[in-house]
């Protein structure tokens, strides 16, 4: 009583709450002291007002009601940073993911209390208390476990000092960054150009996977798609990724970085620039903190930068023979597509039709097969019964072969990278963008058997098999 020119000061009471986190206000409870009776006991909280704080930072606002009688607000000198600089990591504390709030203690003398509020960012942008410590040590713990916090969230742990012995802060509120808890990836967006270049993408845990016993094969697994959210041609991917699934290896509290490279496919397609994303999903993971979690994509911007307009050869002949053919080889890299051709006109017609594909890149091969299994023996391939009308296989490189389904067999679409420009053979043709040239001065009938495989002629190594 009798301070701050008042008989009855007016103060801010922090015995149950907090001061509210930079940028966001809170209801708090004044109270105005006062003795009940001439020689009677002083009551601190006598009167209680509400009003309104908001942490603007470096400062603080105050929204406060009128006052009766001889009450009066009271002020005293600014509250100090103690330079506390909290920081988030997490640790694996007896098989459980947590996350730690670290900060500096002062030199101050007796040691500080220290009240630590843990929020995070709501889907609108605010930030919501998940968890409240008063502790005397220099650091705090928050678990992730799949419902309070979640992977996903950015997370944020604000500390403030006090004195052992009052209520009154000794500093004010310092916040440490957001900590974001699930997969990253450096960067989170993508500008490349449609020239061949291959650009690298980081992609790392900020959190760690509990492994049970000395289990050699914890890690996090992810599968990677891509897809052009303005392409008019679905399943035509406009960028290229050197792999379809990363592993992040784990040990301790600590996951390996996988690195990947991203290639815009050179199609010499004049489409402009093009928004594509890259998606990622955890497999294999089944407990509550990670079933449920997607990533977050990135998004890639490719520039279209060739010159040429029409690279296209725009021949056309027609086969009617039946048997195994080179459609289409890279000479400059190990690139190739196989089609198989049957008769399907019957006594009627001499007509032949696909029916089935095989298309190799590097070590990857797919087989396409509806020709009733009549691929030749010790051959590995792939059956592939779908309902889909286009099945469609997509190189890292950018190749693209589609096999568009119907009841009379199969048409099939190959679509090289520019790297193979003036670099292929088959019965495409070579990929100049001259038309006049692909059939070698050849008759037709003659170009055809030239690439027409032999019953007995050896076959192209096949590799591991891998499906798009």
């Amino acid at each position: 009583m009798n301070k701050c020119g008042t008989q009855a000061p007016v103060w801010l009471s922090l015995k149950s709450e907090s001061l509210p986190v930079p940028g966001e206000s809170k209801r708090l409870t004044a109270c105005a002291t006062w003795q009940v009776s001439f020689g009677g006991t002083k009551d601190c909280c006598l009167f209680r007002i509400p009003i309104t704080v908001r942490n603007c930072g470096e400062f603080f606002v105050y929204l406060l009601q009128p006052t009766q009688g001889c009450m009066g607000y009271c002020a005293e000198e600014k509250l100090t940073s103690l330079a506390l600089q909290p920081v988030i990591s997490p640790e694996l504390v007896q098989g459980r993911v947590q996350l730690k709030c670290s900060y500096h203690r002062p030199s101050s003398r007796p040691p500080p209390r220290y009240v630590v509020l843990w929020s995070r960012l709501s889907p609108a942008g605010k930030k919501e208390q998940i968890q409240r410590d008063t502790t005397l040590q220099s650091f705090s713990y928050v678990e992730m476990n799949g419902v309070n916090l979640r992977l996903g969230d950015t997370v944020f742990c604000t500390v403030t000092a006090f004195s052992r012995d009052v209520p009154e802060p000794q500093s004010l509120p310092e916040e440490s960054k957001g900590f974001y808890a699930g997969i990253k990836f450096v960067p989170e967006s993508l500008q490349i150009a449609e020239d061949g270049t291959e650009y690298v993408l980081t992609i790392l845990s900020t959190v760690p996977i509990v492994c049970p016993g000395h289990d050699e094969s914890c890690k996090i697994t992810l599968q990677l798609s891509t897809e052009d959210l303005d392409s008019q041609f679905p399943g035509l991917s406009n960028i290229a990724l050197s792999a379809c699934r990363v592993e992040l290896p784990c040990s301790g509290s600590r996951c390996a970085v996988a690195t990947l490279m991203v290639t815009a496919v050179t199609d010499f397609a004049q489409d402009g620039n093009r928004v594509s994303r890259i998606a990622a999903q955890p497999v294999g993971r089944r407990d509550l903190l990670w079933r449920a979690y997607t990533p977050q994509d990135v998004k890639v911007m490719s520039e279209m930068t060739s010159k040429l307009e029409n690279p296209a050869d725009d021949m056309r002949y027609d086969n009617y023979k039946i048997g195994t053919f080179l459609l289409c080889q890279s000479v400059s890299r190990e690139f190739e597509v196989h089609v198989r051709q049957w008769d399907c006109g019957g006594h009627r017609s001499a007509t032949a039709c696909n029916c089935g594909v095989a298309a190799r890149e590097e070590g990857d091969t797919v087989v396409l097969d509806t020709c009733n299994g009549h691929f030749w023996e010790g051959r590995p391939q792939l059956t592939i019964k779908s309902t889909e009308a286009s099945p469609h296989i997509l190189f890292p490189s950018g190749a693209f072969v589609r096999a568009d389904l119907s009841e009379w067999g199969m048409g099939v679409t190959v679509r090289t990278p520019g790297s193979d420009f003036n670099s292929t053979r088959g019965l495409c043709g070579l990929f100049d963008g001259i038309s006049d040239n692909d059939l070698n001065n050849m008759p037709e009938e003659h170009f055809i058997e030239e690439w027409r495989y032999k019953a007995r002629e050896p076959q192209p190594r096949r590799c591991s098999l891998a499906l798009f």
